[in-house]
């Protein structure tokens, strides 16, 4: 099970992440998510999968796929996360990622 909390604040889109994020789950976050970074046009992002208690690869290539869309996108881990996403901005936590987006 995917449980996703939208919020948005000073021009970032704050999506923060919850239970398991599988091939399985995945079209949740799609659906809501990146339908709504298409749909509206955000160009900051902040993913927070400190809550995230699994995530298969097909997850991690979904969080790639809303990261990649967005200007300035930065995902927000739990330090035993860090080695999931090698590729992309990571943060310890929100504040740390709003202060580098610079809005």
């Amino acid at each position: 099970m995917l449980d996703i909390d939208i919020d948005s604040k000073m021009g970032i889109l704050f999506v923060r992440l919850f239970g398991k994020l599988t091939k399985e789950t995945r079209s949740k976050l799609n659906k809501e998510v990146i339908t709504l970074i298409n749909n509206v046009g955000i160009q900051n992002i902040v993913l927070n999968i400190q809550n995230l208690n699994y995530i298969d690869k097909s997850g991690i290539k979904t969080l790639e796929k809303c990261y990649k869309i967005c200007e300035k996108s930065f995902i927000c881990v739990n330090p035993s996360q860090i080695g999931l996403i090698k590729k992309l901005n990571y943060v310890t936590d929100e504040m740390t990622a709003v202060n580098l987006i610079g809005v």
